[in-house]
């Protein structure tokens, strides 16, 4: 089999479809898509952490006064809070239980009842549970919170969440603790919209689908899968724009974790690659713009070398450091 055989044609072609690329430059592209969406992976993990972290710790160190006697606010509300969405969503329909003949609730040995249906959150917390214990780890509320995933995180931003006459679920009550410099005016549903938009896009990353490929909207202010957004330079224009978008949510949360992102600079292999030049050092890499001849610098070609050999360099300019470069950039030539 040859190379082009393990990706499919379809992948391949929204290369050249959409985003114009010549036939010859398709793989080029492809591998650039993986490079966006590698460079891309530690905004989006820095989020979710930030996100589920932030909601964690303002259940318990706020709780909504409306929870008391409700479901439990301390560090097993991720416990209490999925069963209760569970019981007001099923015992209003009589379907939540199992029941015997007499029509009296069914239970297990230990006393805790057989339920029919069960809320999506709960679901997401015994699969969660049932992959700790399988692993031979003790089930704690702490590692049942790291291993859920973005979704359930999101889904907790929904109106179903939201109860502002006696306060007994998350919003409006914890907003302003978990989103502490969204700007005057931002309310819930703004939010969730918000991350909503940004998990359409870890979607796209975990499916490992072309992260710059974008749809107009339909009539219904919804992405509209048969009309895509063609060309290079939109779509580059609108990928920018999730990225920042990202961004910003992470600033809602917390400045300190978004000051702390830019500073590292997690960002820059991003901002890099998201440009015609960052596509260009997989598909023409004889058009990128400047050029360095290493001929004539016996230090040029010392870092040419050790780059080469697989060794992270650091330059500096008479002890002043400038950068620190490593074999992971773009194209090495041997």
């Amino acid at each position: 089999m040859q190379l082009e055989d393990y990706i499919s044609k379809e992948r391949l072609k929204i290369y050249t479809d959409v985003l114009k690329l010549k036939p010859e430059e398709a793989l080029g592209g492809y591998n650039w898509n993986k490079a966006l969406s590698a460079a891309m992976q530690p905004l989006m993990h820095c989020l979710e952490v930030t996100l589920r972290n932030a909601i964690d710790f303002a259940i318990r160190n706020n709780p909504p006064p409306g929870a008391a006697g409700q479901w439990r606010t301390d560090a097993y509300w991720i416990y209490d809070l999925p069963r209760y969405m569970g019981d007001k969503t099923y015992t209003r329909q009589g379907k939540r239980f199992k029941t015997d003949r007499q029509g009296k609730p069914r239970t297990f040995p230990d006393g805790r009842p057989m339920y029919h249906f069960t809320a999506w959150e709960e679901d997401c917390v015994r699969r969660v549970s049932k992959r700790i214990k399988d692993a031979g780890k003790d089930l704690t509320p702490e590692r049942v919170i790291s291993g859920l995933d973005f979704g359930f995180w999101t889904n907790l931003l929904t109106a179903e969440y939201e109860e502002p006459r006696n306060l007994s679920l998350l919003w409006p009550h914890l907003t302003a603790d978990v989103f502490p410099a969204r700007p005057a005016g931002i309310r819930r549903h703004h939010i969730e919209d918000k991350f909503t938009r940004i998990r359409d896009l870890r979607n796209r990353l975990a499916h490992h689908e072309a992260v710059w490929k974008f749809q107009e909207l339909g009539v219904n202010g919804k992405p509209d899968y048969g009309s895509p957004v063609y060309g290079l330079n939109a779509s580059l224009q609108l990928l920018r724009r999730a990225w920042y978008d990202v961004l910003e949510a992470l600033h809602w949360i917390s400045p300190a974790r978004h000051a702390t992102f830019m500073s590292e600079g997690h960002h820059v292999r991003f901002e890099t690659l998201a440009t015609r030049e960052g596509l260009q050092c997989y598909t023409e890499r004889d058009n990128v713009t400047l050029t360095l001849n290493v001929r004539p610098s016996r230090e040029a070609r010392k870092l040419i070398r050790s780059l080469q050999q697989g060794k992270t360099i650091r330059i500096t300019d008479r002890n002043r450091l400038l950068a620190i470069i490593g074999p992971d950039w773009n194209r090495i030539e041997n």
